[in-house]
């Protein structure tokens, strides 16, 4: 629920949501003022937060977050004190369920259509540039090759530099990805708007309908990133990036509709 929060409310809201999940196990410790002083907001968005919940106010949210908090914990517990496969260690085990739930997910969030459409927008383009930054870039880079393999202008740049220079460059007949799990990455926002400035169509790949990426870009194609809870340089968001490259690449290896 509060992830579907960040993705729906209003951005007070969806800001006290985004920081709850990053650290929630935190916020059981934290007063109502605290918490609005840290994200920004105040108490009245506070409560209205927790109402959007169905909660009545931020006591009630605390002790539901503690049973939530506490019901995984016990998971997690059973699942490394029983694993179901013997051979395999509990650790492995958990991230292995993790990676897969993500990749079912978002298998089951794209859109069809809007994935074929983004395959006729890679055709028709005269170059296509791919950013990330962070764990990002490996994604880009996966993205571009691929494409490239394909036979199509792609290109990639680690270089934040690099890239928005490339940007500047693309004009109506260009098409620019930028890739960011949590849509909050400062150089991958830019490199969109310098690429929309130009008239480029630009896309957001990321797991937030409403992040700062989301709304620079012309349209946002969201997956689904492992972990409930996502740690800072996690890579854990690179195999369902890689899904949709496959994807989107099998739509290219069709005629185009």
């Amino acid at each position: 629920m509060i992830h579907d929060v960040i993705n729906t409310a209003p951005s007070a809201l969806a800001r006290i949501a985004l920081y709850i999940e990053q650290d929630p196990k935190a916020v059981l410790t934290m007063s109502i003022a605290d918490l609005a002083h840290d994200t920004a907001t105040g108490p009245a968005s506070i409560i209205r937060f927790c109402r959007r919940l169905g909660l009545s106010g931020f006591r009630e949210f605390k002790i539901a977050l503690s049973g939530d908090i506490e019901r995984v914990t016990l998971i997690e517990l059973a699942e490394r004190a029983a694993p179901e496969d013997i051979d395999v260690a509990p650790g492995v085990a958990a991230l292995s369920t993790a990676l897969q739930s993500s990749i079912a997910a978002s298998a089951r969030g794209f859109d069809d259509l809007q994935i074929t459409g983004l395959a006729n927008r890679v055709r028709a383009a005269r170059r296509v540039e791919v950013f990330g930054a962070g764990p990002s870039s490996v994604c880009a880079d996966i993205l571009a090759m691929r494409l490239i393999w394909l036979g199509f202008p792609a290109h990639s740049s680690g270089s934040a530099t690099m890239s928005h220079a490339l940007a500047r460059r693309l004009g109506s007949s260009g098409l620019a990805l930028g890739v960011s799990s949590l849509g909050h990455t400062e150089e991958t926002r830019a490199f969109l708007a310098i690429a929309r400035k130009t008239g480029a169509y630009t896309i957001a790949i990321t797991t937030r309908a409403d992040c700062p990426i989301a709304q620079t870009a012309d349209e946002a194609v969201l997956f689904t990133s492992a972990g409930a809870w996502p740690q800072s340089g996690s890579a854990m968001h690179v195999p369902p990036v890689v899904l949709l490259s496959e994807y989107l690449c099998q739509c290219l290896q069709v005629r185009e509709v």
